[in-house]
């Protein structure tokens, strides 16, 4: 185990940190906010949820002018980069001083920055099919570019996974190092981030780790419950989370670099469509990861340094293509109406509270769009329901998902309730998007049933339409969404006070 650092390296790398809101008395809690719903909240009901939960730094994977303009004097720092099929139109400098020009010199005297992302996981084989390795050129220029702009200050990093890491089953973190495959760029990476006082950004799910390794559900959780433990030298390892910190700290320190501040760029817990996930497992992962992270104790090889992170994330995305399952749309916090899923104290306190909830939310009317049963046509009844989960969110459905045990027919129901919701509902006087090939038909009685919700979505002032490239930090992919003018948000409501 190495030697603790020395108070005059503590004070001197706290006083470097503090330029940047990363100090070490002022490790932070932060939020990830992606956009990829069907019915989104605007941007400034998501600032003030943000407020009101005090939450005071943010991963935003949007960075459209109305998405930056809302966090104008709200003295919540955010973090923000360059998705990964963009990376290779930023090799040269020039694209790099046009990034840092629209979008931190045009809101630097408004808004807080924190970290300049470069790209999402671009290594990682677990969410791309390919790697994408400019990821390391254009984090250099970044950071040179940000130099020679006198904002040396804003660090340039990139997001990894946990499958950067040599890790198996009965992995000791001492044994762990970069992959073969992409050693030599993660030692060139590490360095650099090194030799510039920047952080590496670490993802990491214990839930899908534990999982993947066939592991004791227990050992996902930190608050020690677990009977599975891995003894490593000096040290005992009886959750996900120590182990996966600890395991890129020697991989850090193989590399030449056990210097270089780890902080987390995702972690969370999702509710829906995976082994272990629902909402009574997730308030419990959070109740005692975040007052473990409040303690600052760190982790058997980084004693009593707090560590910032990252949650990920505020509400459910439905619109994330879920390569890798269901759950990808179910990390939200927060339902797409802005309630809250569970307790949670962001504070980390663990007070046994709900945190708030999102206003000024508008809910389409109570209606549900359900299946009329007429089986004469089972071919129909097939295609119905094949285009309406295709075009909105059938994943609760999935094995172990929350509605995977209904019967047939209240299959049906629910995916024609999702498609019905996800386009809007109908009109005053048409009910055409719940015609499913004369298979459906509109109630006012809520259809839920045990843990199966049938939700009905929230009026919004912006769709997700094409016009603009979002990433996401789960899966470090791209999608073409966008969004719509204030006008949009009015007419909904007229349709609204039409129906009442």
């Amino acid at each position: 185990m190495k030697k603790p650092s020395s108070p005059i390296f503590i004070l001197g790398l706290c006083v470097i940190l503090w330029s940047y809101n990363s100090s070490c008395a002022d490790a932070y809690i932060g939020m990830n906010w992606g956009r990829l719903s069907s019915q989104r909240l605007i941007p400034s009901m998501v600032v003030d949820l943000l407020l009101q939960n005090d939450i005071k730094s943010v991963r935003i994977f949007s960075q459209s002018d109305n998405v930056l303009e809302a966090f104008y004097n709200s003295d919540i720092t955010v973090t923000f980069g360059i998705a990964n099929t963009l990376l290779d139109n930023y090799l040269n400098m020039s694209t790099i001083q046009w990034w840092i020009d629209n979008k931190i010199v045009k809101y630097q005297n408004k808004m807080k920055f924190g970290y300049a992302t470069i790209g999402t996981n671009p290594l990682s084989p677990t969410y791309n099919e390919i790697m994408y390795l400019s990821a390391l050129p254009v984090l250099k220029n970044m950071q040179r570019q940000l130099n020679i702009n006198s904002m040396s200050h804003i660090k340039a990093t990139t997001p990894h996974y946990a499958d950067v890491l040599t890790l198996t089953n009965t992995s000791k973190p001492s044994e762990v190092d970069f992959r073969s495959d992409i050693k030599e760029q993660m030692v060139e990476y590490v360095r650099f981030l090194r030799d510039n006082d920047a952080p590496f950004m670490f993802s990491l799910f214990p839930i899908r780790f534990v999982n993947e390794n066939s592991l004791d559900l227990e050992f996902a959780y930190v608050d020690n419950k677990s009977n599975y433990t891995v003894i490593d030298t000096n040290a005992t390892y009886r959750n996900a989370f120590e182990l996966l910190y600890d395991s890129l700290h020697w991989a850090l320190d193989k590399a030449g670099a056990g210097g270089v501040k780890i902080i987390i760029g995702a972690i969370g817990w999702p509710t829906d469509s995976y082994p272990g996930a629902n909402v009574t497992n997730a308030e419990r992962f959070y109740k005692s990861f975040l007052t473990y992270i409040a303690s600052g104790r760190g982790t058997p090889m980084r004693p009593n340094q707090k560590i910032d992170v990252f949650l990920h994330s505020l509400s459910d995305e439905n619109r994330i293509e879920p390569q890798l399952g269901g759950f990808q749309r179910h990390w939200g916090i927060y339902k797409f109406n802005g309630e809250p899923k569970y307790k949670i104290d962001v504070s980390g306190k663990g007070e046994d509270v709900y945190p708030s909830v999102a206003k000024g939310v508008i809910r389409m009317p109570s209606r549900w769009c359900v299946f009329n049963e007429n089986l004469d046509d089972p071919r129909l009844v097939e295609s119905m329901r094949t285009m309406a989960c295709n075009a909105s969110d059938c994943s609760s459905m999935e094995p172990g998902g929350s509605c995977s045990n209904l019967p047939y027919e209240k299959k049906i129901s629910y995916a024609f309730n999702r498609y019905f919701q996800t386009t809007g509902q109908a009109s005053e006087l048409s009910d055409e998007k719940c015609d499913m090939g004369g298979l459906g038909k509109v109630v006012s009685v809520n259809p839920s049933v045990g843990t199966c919700d049938f939700p009905v979505e929230i009026l919004s002032a912006e769709k997700a339409i094409e016009g603009e490239t979002f990433g996401t930090a789960d899966n470090g992919g791209e999608r073409v969404c966008g969004w719509v003018s204030a006008t949009t948000g009015l007419l909904a409501l007229i349709l609204l006070l039409m129906i009442i």
